[in-house]
C-alpha cells in the first residue's frame, strides 16, 4: 500500500486493512446482487454516483452561498464602518463588539465574512472601509497576558505587515502591551494607510469570562488611537448572551451590534424547495418520503445544520447506486456491444423482465422485441417519461405553493396541511404529502377557495400564474403552451367584461375546474412510472445507522461479539463457526474478562476477577498443548495430507504460538498477569469500571442491564 499522502492535512481518515503474512486477499467488496450485475458495473455505478452527487452537492452549495450573502452583507457593512458610524454625543468612546450568532449555515459562514472583510472595496475611495483581521480560539486566550499577545502578535506578525515595519527588540516594549500595538499601529498605518483591526473570537462562550473582561477593559482605553473591532462568533440560540453572563460595567464600554444568520426549518425547507421541487434545476436521484421525514426529524431534534443536510443527502446517494444494480442506469444506457456480452445476460434478461411488467401495467411503455438495441430505446423512453413525470410534479407543487402564498397574504386561512400528527409545518409537510401522494384533498380545496375569489384577486392570481408559466425553463415551458393559452384566455375573458357578475361568474367557475384537473394531473405519484426505482428513492427507510450509531450498543456489541467484527479474513467462510458454538475460550483477552464481568456484583474483587481469567487461559494452553501433540504425533504423511487441505488448525498456528503454549508456569503466570492488566486497563479506558475509595482491592461496575446487548 501506499503511504505517500500519510501528511495530506485534507484526509482525515486512512484505512489500513490488516493482512497476515503471506495472505493475499482480496478486499475488494462485493456486490449485493452480484450475480445480475455487469462486469464492470460497480465502476460505472460509481461513475454514475459521483456524477449525480456532484450535481447535487453543487446545487445545494449554491443554496447555502446566496443564504450566506444575505447575512454577510449586513455584517461586513457594520464591521467596516464600526468607527464612522457612530452616535455623537457619547461620554467616552465605546469598543465596537458584532455579534453573529451562527446555528445552522456552519463555519464557511464566518469564513466568507473574515474574506469579504478582508477585500478591497473599489467602489469606494474611503480608507475606513478597509479591515484586517486576526483569528482567536478559546486555547489562544487562557490567560489575559495570553490573550493579549495573541492579539498583539497576530497583527505585527502578519506577513505582508511585517515587512513594513522592523521590530528591534532591544528597544521594544513588552509583546504583551498594547501600547506596543498602538506604537506599531500608528507606523504602519503611515505607510499603509487606515485600517480597523477585527479581532475574530470563535467560539466566543468558551473564552474565559473574567479574562475577556479584562481584555475589554484594556482595549476599549485605546480607541482613540487604536480602531480595534471585537467579532464575536457564537453558536449560543441566547441573542443576550453578553447580557447574561458579562456585568454592566463591562457591557458600558462596549457598543454591541447583534446578528443572527438564518437559521432553523426555513433553511432545510429553502435548500429541499430549490434542489429537488424546483424546475429549474433536475436531480438524477429524487428523495423519496421516509428520507424526507427523517432529515426533517433529523434537522429539527438533532443537527440543525448544513453539514446534517448534506450528510444525509450524500449517504442517501452513496446507498441508492450501491443497492440495485440497474442504477447504472440513471444518466444513460450502456452501448449495446456491452450490454451484449455474454457475462452481461442475467443483467439483461432482468431489465427486460422489469420492462415487460411495466408494459403489462402501463400502455405508455412499450418495449418492441427482445433485441439489446429495443431494450435501449425502451430504456432511454422511460427514463425521459419519468423525468418529464418529475417534472410535471414539481410544477403542481409550485402552483400549490403559489395559490397558498396569495392565499396567506390576502389573509385567508389557506390549506390546513400544517394541522397533522406528525406536527410538521409549512412547505416541509407539503413537501411530505406530496411525496406520500397524499396533497390532493387539499387540490380540492383550492378548487373551493377559487370559486370564492373576488375579481381583483381572481386576476392576481391569474396574472402570477401566467407569471410562472413563462418564467420556467424554455424545454418546459414549450410543452405547457395549451396551459399558458388557458390562462391567457380566461384574463382576458375577465377584462372584457368588468361590470358583468355573470361572465365573472362563469369565469371564476371555470378557472376552479381548470386549476384542480391541471395540478391533479401534475402531482401523479412517480411510484406509477416504469422502472421508477433507478430514479427516485421512494418509501426506502433511510439508514440511521450508518450517520447516528450507539456508541453504547456498538461498544457491547463489539465486546460480546467481537468475531462478528474482526474475524480472521484468512479463515474460510465455510468453516468458521457459528456464533453458537463459539465458547468463552475462542474471544480475546478484553472480552474474555468483560464476560467475567458481567458475572459480578457491583463490588468486583480484583483478585477473584484475575482467578476467573486465568481459569479460561489455562483452558486456552491446554487446548493448544493438545494440538501441539497431537500434530507431533501425525505421520509425516497425515501432516502433508492435512496441511494440503487446511484441517489441521494447529498446523496453521505460527510458531510462537505453539511457544508460548509449552513454556514454563512460572513465565506462563507472569504472561497472564500481564495480559490481564492490560484487558483491565482497556476497560478501564472505556469506562466500564470506576475506582473504591473504600476497598483498594476492589472495583466497582459502571454499566448494567445489558442484556438488549447480549
Amino acid at each position: 500500500m501506499d503511504f505517500q499522502n500519510l501528511d495530506d492535512i485534507s484526509k482525515t481518515t486512512y484505512c489500513i486493512p490488516y493482512i497476515p503474512q503471506g495472505a493475499q486477499p482480496d478486499l475488494t467488496p462485493k456486490s449485493f446482487y452480484e450475480d445480475r450485475d455487469l462486469e464492470d458495473g460497480r465502476e460505472l455505478r460509481f461513475e454514475a454516483y459521483r456524477v449525480a452527487w456532484s450535481k447535487c452537492l453543487r446545487r445545494m452549495q449554491e443554496i447555502v452561498h446566496e443564504l450566506q450573502d444575505a447575512s454577510v452583507k449586513d455584517v461586513v457593512k457594520e464591521t467596516r464602518e464600526s468607527y464612522t458610524n457612530v452616535l455623537p454625543g457619547l461620554p467616552y468612546p465605546e469598543l465596537p463588539v458584532i455579534t453573529l450568532t451562527n446555528l445552522s449555515l456552519g463555519a464557511t459562514l464566518l469564513d466568507k465574512v473574515s474574506t469579504n472583510l478582508e477585500q478591497d472595496e473599489h467602489d469606494t475611495e474611503e480608507e475606513s472601509f478597509r479591515c484586517t483581521t486576526i483569528h482567536l480560539y478559546p486555547g489562544d486566550v487562557p490567560t489575559l497576558a495570553a490573550g493579549m499577545r495573541a492579539i498583539i502578535s497576530g497583527f505585527v506578525d502578519k506577513e505582508r505587515m511585517a515587512e513594513m515595519v522592523e521590530r528591534k527588540p532591544t528597544s521594544s516594549l513588552a509583546n504583551y502591551d498594547i501600547k506596543y500595538l498602538v506604537a506599531w499601529y500608528k507606523s504602519w498605518a503611515h505607510e499603509q494607510g487606515y485600517s480597523n483591526l477585527v479581532i475574530v473570537l470563535h467560539d466566543f462562550e468558551q473564552f474565559d469570562t473574567e479574562v475577556m473582561q479584562d481584555i475589554f477593559y484594556i482595549c476599549s482605553g485605546q480607541t482613540s488611537v487604536l480602531p480595534l473591532v471585537f467579532f464575536l462568533s457564537m453558536t449560543s440560540p441566547l441573542s443576550n448572551y453578553l447580557n447574561i453572563t458579562y456585568p454592566r460595567a463591562t457591557l458600558s464600554l462596549l457598543r454591541v451590534r447583534n446578528f443572527s444568520a438564518p437559521s432553523g426549518p426555513q433553511i432545510l425547507q429553502e435548500i429541499l424547495l430549490k434542489t429537488f421541487f424546483d424546475t429549474n434545476f433536475q436531480p438524477d436521484i429524487m428523495i423519496g418520503p421516509a428520507v424526507l421525514e427523517y432529515l426533517q426529524d433529523y434537522f429539527t431534534r438533532f443537527h440543525p445544520s448544513v453539514d446534517a443536510i448534506f450528510t444525509v443527502v450524500h449517504l442517501v446517494h452513496l446507498r441508492h447506486f450501491s443497492s440495485e444494480p440497474l442504477t447504472v442506469l440513471v444518466n444513460d444506457t450502456p452501448a449495446n456491444q456491452a450490454l451484449s456480452n455474454t457475462k452481461a445476460s442475467a443483467f439483461v434478461d432482468f431489465l427486460q423482465k422489469r420492462i415487460r411488467i411495466s408494459h403489462r401495467n402501463n400502455e405508455d411503455t412499450n418495449m418492441g422485441d427482445d433485441s439489446i438495441s429495443s431494450t435501449i430505446e425502451a430504456t432511454n423512453a422511460i427514463r425521459k417519461d419519468f423525468r418529464r413525470r418529475m417534472i410535471d410534479m414539481k410544477i403542481g407543487f409550485q402552483l400549490i405553493v403559489l395559490f397558498q402564498s396569495f392565499l396567506e397574504e390576502q389573509g385567508y386561512k389557506g390549506l390546513d396541511w400544517s394541522q397533522s400528527p406528525e406536527k410538521r409545518e409549512g412547505l416541509g409537510r407539503a413537501m411530505l404529502l406530496l411525496l406520500d401522494d397524499s396533497l390532493k384533498k387539499y387540490v380540492k380545496q383550492i378548487g373551493v377557495f377559487a370559486r370564492k375569489l373576488k375579481r381583483e384577486e381572481l386576476m392576481i392570481v391569474l396574472n402570477r400564474i401566467y407569471q410562472f408559466l413563462h418564467s420556467l425553463p424554455i424545454d418546459i415551458s414549450a410543452a405547457e403552451q395549451p396551459a399558458k393559452l388557458h390562462n391567457t384566455s380566461m384574463r382576458m375573458e375577465i377584462k372584457q367584461s368588468p361590470d358583468s357578475e355573470d361572465v365573472f361568474d362563469a369565469a371564476s367557475e371555470n378557472f376552479s375546474g381548470w386549476i384542480v384537473g391541471y395540478i391533479s394531473e401534475k402531482i401523479k405519484s412517480l411510484e406509477t412510472c416504469a422502472l421508477w426505482d433507478i430514479w427516485y428513492t421512494g418509501r426506502s427507510l433511510f439508514p440511521a445507522e450508518l450517520i447516528n450509531p450507539s456508541i453504547r450498543a456498538s461498544l457491547l456489541a463489539g465486546l460480546l461479539r467481537p468475531h462478528e467484527f474482526a474475524d480472521d479474513i484468512n479463515e474460510n467462510l465455510a468453516q468458521r463457526p457459528d456464533a453458537e458454538s463459539r465458547t468463552i475460550r475462542d474471544l480475546p483477552d478484553t472480552s474474555i474478562l468483560f464476560k467475567r464481568y458481567l458475572d459480578s456484583s457491583k463490588l468486583i474483587n480484583v483478585y477473584d476477577w484475575y482467578e476467573s481469567f486465568k481459569s479460561v487461559l489455562d483452558d486456552q494452553r491446554q487446548e493448544r498443548l493438545r494440538e501441539v501433540t497431537a500434530s507431533r504425533n501425525q505421520s509425516p504423511r497425515k501432516k502433508a495430507k492435512g496441511k494440503g487441505k487446511g484441517k489441521a488448525k494447529a498446523l496453521s498456528q505460527p510458531a510462537a504460538e505453539m511457544d508460548l503454549a509449552l513454556e514454563d508456569d512460572e513465565k506462563w503466570d507472569i504472561r497472564v498477569q500481564a495480559r490481564f492488566i492490560r484487558a483491565l486497563h482497556e476497560l478501564d479506558y472505556l469506562g466500564f469500571i470506576k475506582h473504591s475509595g473504600r476497598k483498594k482491592d476492589h472495583l466497582m461496575r459502571t454499566v448494567f442491564d445489558i442484556d438488549n446487548a447480549e
